[in-house]
């Protein structure tokens, strides 16, 4: 057979060797190793971890076994990969004799051999070259890489120190720390992993239903769930250690119920931040009127948020004041209300004020930008005050008048408003040029 002949193998076979269902047996091996290796009683009570790692053993046969049938032996060894797989099979086959013969496996000077093959197992389980390669492609494992390196340092510096012969409080500190170590590696990879299935699932569908305010909603998801895993690790880590992690949480509870209590404007900040984004009161782009403050959302943040105003400043309003001061979302508004005032000339006789007023009520019932209207004379000091009080419907204006800001909807209808309004009452010719006939307060 040539270098270059591939031989064709069953289907079944074939998945067997694919990349993803390899490197999931070779995750199960590590899992299993450093079950067994930090806590080896944990193999008595549940014999299917052994068994496990039998099977992932003669997986690994069985893999090898197929590519050197596919691709030939010459092909298959003249790839430095394939050499150390090959090693690592070789190496692992006694431990199949320690099912068989454990009084052999437990007393013969070969035995730190096994606990070698398990390290070199666990190299197989990290396929540095796979994951470094799978790193540069797409960089997204790469995040994971060092905690990866950091448990195959710690096991195999576990396994050499075992070698020698140290003093017994030395032993005992690698001991004590050995399993914690692991603990807080394996808390690192599957806080790096998790984040990176969060951000390809989770953060989708989270920006899909918060929009812009999503980003607050992500980061405060982010930092709670690894806080909390850490939490977790750090606690395992502790109780592995031999320590009571309840009385030292107990210890750290005096001091930080004193940090929480001096902290707990900023905490009752925090909570009414989280209300507000899984709530959904407002978003950012709402215009909100809080208290004296109006203006356009810009930022959401756990402890407080901003409004830009029209004039460009901006006030940072905590999050906590919405339990004090109504909050008045704007954008959620069909109409807008506003008022027009004018002033009529007290010179105007009975006649002229009634068929100004009529010209007034004929220009608003016509005037396509409002939807309802209301005239009403106010008290005459110095001139005739009319107060026009007009409704707009927001889409209707946004429909003629692009890119118009909701703030600006009102003032600009009213401007155009009043303008028609004086236009029709100047070309009436109800009063002669010496009277002042239209004014504006």
């Amino acid at each position: 057979m040539t270098t270059n002949t591939i031989r064709k193998i069953p289907f079944f076979l074939n998945f067997f060797v694919s990349e993803s269902f390899v490197l999931f047996v070779i995750f199960l091996n590590a899992c299993v190793f450093l079950i067994l290796d930090v806590s080896p009683q944990i193999g008595v009570e549940y014999p299917l971890l052994y068994q496990l790692d039998i099977v992932c053993i003669l997986f690994f046969i069985l893999e090898a076994l197929i590519k050197i049938y596919s691709i030939g032996y010459k092909n298959y060894f003249s790839d430095n990969w394939n050499k150390f797989d090959s090693l690592i099979v070789i190496s692992s086959l006694p431990i199949l004799l320690e099912p068989i013969m454990p009084a052999l496996a437990a007393n013969l000077t070969w035995a730190p051999i096994l606990r070698m093959t398990r390290v070199l197992r666990l190299a197989k389980f990290l396929r540095l070259g796979r994951i470094i390669r799978y790193a540069g492609r797409d960089g997204a494992l790469s995040q994971i890489r060092i905690p990866i390196y950091l448990i195959l340092l710690i096991v195999t510096s576990n396994f050499l120190l075992g070698l020698i012969t140290l003093p017994d409080h030395i032993q005992e500190f690698i001991k004590i720390i050995y399993a914690p170590s692991l603990i807080l590696a394996v808390t690192a990879i599957v806080s790096k992993v998790s984040l990176l299935m969060q951000e390809v699932y989770l953060n989708p569908i989270i920006t899909k239903d918060y929009g812009e305010s999503s980003e607050v909603i992500i980061g405060f998801g982010r930092t709670g769930f690894v806080l909390v895993l850490w939490f977790i690790g750090i606690i395992v880590a502790i109780e592995m250690a031999g320590f009571n992690s309840f009385s030292l949480i107990a210890g750290l509870g005096i001091g930080s119920l004193a940090v929480a209590f001096a902290a707990q404007d900023a905490l009752g900040n925090i909570l009414a931040g989280i209300s507000l984004l899984v709530q959904k009161h407002f978003v950012i782009g709402d215009y909100l009127k809080v208290a004296d403050n109006e203006g356009r959302v810009v930022n959401l943040g756990l402890r407080s948020f901003i409004l830009e105003s029209r004039d460009g400043s901006r006030v940072s309003i905590p999050n906590k004041s919405i339990n004090i001061h109504p909050v008045r979302n704007l954008s959620l508004r069909k109409k807008i209300n506003d008022n027009v005032y004018l002033q009529l000339s007290s010179s105007l006789s009975s006649e002229e004020l009634e068929a100004s007023i009529s010209i007034i009520k004929n220009v608003c019932s016509k005037f396509d930008l409002i939807s309802g209207y209301r005239v009403k004379i106010v008290e005459m000091k110095f001139t005739h005050n009319i107060n026009i009080t007009f409704s707009t419907i927001i889409d209707d204006v946004k429909e003629q008048i692009n890119g118009i800001d909701i703030l600006d909807i009102a003032p600009t209808v009213g401007s155009m408003l009043y303008m028609e309004i004086f236009n029709q009452l100047e070309k009436s010719e109800l009063t002669p040029d010496t009277k002042i006939l239209f004014m504006q307060s």
